[in-house]
């Protein structure tokens, strides 16, 4: 389900993009205007050097934030793989063990499952304090006391010696499956440094400034090249938010979430 706060933020960022940059495009224009009165020739010439040099910056700078967005949306499908492969092994393995720390390990691996696909489902949310996603206290609290009562129990099964050959094995896999769920979480706070988007949201309203400057030598101003120009940098500033955070917004993650519910769903 789409988090309705976190819409209502990227689209008040685009929005508000949208409408800064036709104003500052109207801005530049007359400001242009005045330059070109001022110094008696019909094209700002010698200023292209600037102008290039600002959208060159701007591109730049949004090349970068578009590909770090996609690394990182790309990072969390391969950590849910990750998770979804170390519980698996680990679930599998538990059957080395005898009953009835078999059965018991394994239902609450089946517990522990559950609980964190109801926490990517349900239990993310934004916060607009923190400018960032946060997980259920709840949720969390659940997740900690499983992982506690597995560990322990695991190790309270290991403890006679004809087990050791055996817990070798189902150890380390228990171990990597809370490593993966401790990455895979980490993965939500693991964003730009928030000065990196007001330097490219700065940089595009300078931008708009000196496109609608060089546009102070035409006779009308053209609100087609104004909307389009204002509206491809809005929708880019969207979709990079949106990126960043791939379980509250249109852009998801959810697609990869089957290979957990399956898994789930072999669980016996």
């Amino acid at each position: 389900m789409i988090e309705v706060a976190f819409l209502l933020f990227s689209l008040a960022v685009g929005v508000t993009f949208f409408v800064s940059s036709l104003v500052l495009m109207n801005l530049g224009r007359r400001l242009g205007a005045h330059y070109l009165i001022r110094e008696g020739n019909p094209t700002a010439s010698g200023l292209n050097t600037v102008e290039g040099a600002v959208f060159a910056l701007m591109g730049l700078v949004l090349a970068f934030a578009i590909s770090g967005a996609l690394q990182r949306f790309d990072e969390r499908k391969q950590l849910i793989l990750q998770e979804i492969n170390a519980i698996g092994t680990a679930y599998d393995r538990l059957d080395l063990l005898e009953n009835p720390a078999r059965l018991e390990l394994k239902s609450a691996m089946k517990a522990y499952l559950r609980d964190r696909i109801d926490l990517y489902q349900k239990g993310i949310s934004f916060s607009f304090r923190q400018g960032a996603e946060v997980a259920s206290e709840d949720r969390l609290a659940r997740l900690s006391e499983l992982k506690t009562a597995i560990w322990d129990g695991a190790l309270t099964a290991c403890a006679p010696a004809d087990k050791k050959p055996v817990c070798i094995l189902i150890l380390p896999s228990l171990n990597s499956t809370f490593d993966a769920g401790q990455l895979r979480d980490g993965a939500n706070e693991r964003h730009p440094p928030h000065v990196l988007y007001v330097m490219l949201f700065g940089l595009g309203l300078g931008g708009s400034l000196l496109a609608g400057f060089g546009m102070a030598a035409t006779k009308t101003r053209s609100w087609v090249h104004m909307m389009i120009f204002a509206a491809a940098l809005a929708v880019a500033l969207f979709v990079v938010t949106d990126l960043e955070y791939p379980r509250l917004g249109l852009i998801r993650v959810d697609s990869f979430d089957h290979f957990t519910k399956a898994l789930y769903d072999q669980m016996q």
